[in-house]
């Protein structure tokens, strides 16, 4: 309420032509839920300036597996867009299951080109397998095969490239590895096939995730047969440490080794004998004290 006495024309209340009464009012509409967070959005977008929020880096957090899974369906299925094709063999020359028989001139008839398996197939000593795969995924994500393409060799940049002595079985699972991150083994023995391939490929993580399965379910009745095979890996590195580690395990389970793989280890590896007989004793001693 305005006191009588400030309702003049001096005071601007009172307008001097007619004596109306002028009042001003000033209307602000309530803001529903929507047009609130809108508000709340634009007022925290400009809470600081964009030096506060860029670079920035924005993840998909699927994309990685996404990814794994459009490569494995490109390798399962490469329709025209391989560029290369390995030839895997292992213990023998490519041929397919039935060979030419013997031509009239007295040579033999051309042999049937082998034909590319999926992953899923058996491989085998002298059996061979065929791969369509592709030269960039394999550079990018292998380092062999991208110190191969790189060498100048005459095969680097061929359509076609041999790997012999190669279980197509173990090449099989270690592309999936390569593509999508994917390993997969059926049983030990290609748990240990595997590992071999791996160390050849220079493929690290699939050599740790192996030599770890292999390690993590070692048994009584399979050890022998794990310390005879990584007695043959030669100078691969995976062999480094592994064997020290099998025979440590089965001189502790020395009472329940079989009798026939221990003949067997003494006929192939006396000195490796020795050195389980040694740790046996160890072990032994440690028990009792």
């Amino acid at each position: 309420m305005f006191p009588r006495a400030q309702l003049t024309t001096e005071s601007g209340l009172i307008r001097r032509r007619d004596g109306a009464l002028l009042l001003a009012v000033e209307l602000e509409p309530q803001a529903g839920p929507a047009a609130a967070a809108a508000a709340g959005a634009t007022s925290s977008c400009h809470r600081g300036s964009s030096s506060d929020t860029f670079p920035t880096s924005i993840k998909d957090s699927a994309a990685r597996h996404d990814v794994g899974s459009d490569l494995l369906c490109l390798l399962e299925a490469p329709g025209s867009t391989s560029d290369l094709t390995i030839v895997a063999t292992a213990g023998g020359p490519c041929i397919s299951d039935s060979e030419g028989a013997e031509g009239s001139a007295g040579g033999r008839a051309p042999r049937k080109k082998a034909k590319t398996a999926p992953a899923e197939a058996a491989g085998g000593e002298g059996t061979c397998r065929r791969f369509d795969v592709h030269r960039a995924i394999l550079a990018a994500r292998c380092p062999y095969f991208a110190t191969h393409f790189a060498s100048g060799m005459a095969d680097s940049a061929a359509r076609e490239l041999a790997l012999p002595d190669t279980d197509p079985d173990a090449l099989a699972a270690l592309l999936r590895f390569i593509y999508g991150g994917e390993l997969a083994v059926a049983s030990r023995q290609q748990a240990r096939t595997c590992l071999a391939l791996a160390d050849r490929l220079l493929l690290p993580k699939a050599v740790a995730l192996l030599r770890e399965q292999l390690l993590s379910s070692l048994a009584a009745d399979s050890v022998l047969a794990d310390i005879m095979w990584a007695a043959g890996l030669g100078g691969l590195s995976c062999g480094a440490g592994l064997l020290a580690e099998l025979v440590d395990f089965a001189a502790e389970a020395a009472g329940q080794l079989p009798e026939r793989d221990l003949q067997q280890l003494a006929a192939a590896h006396p000195a490796l004998t020795a050195q389980l007989f040694a740790a046996s004793v160890r072990a032994a001693k440690r028990s009792r004290s």
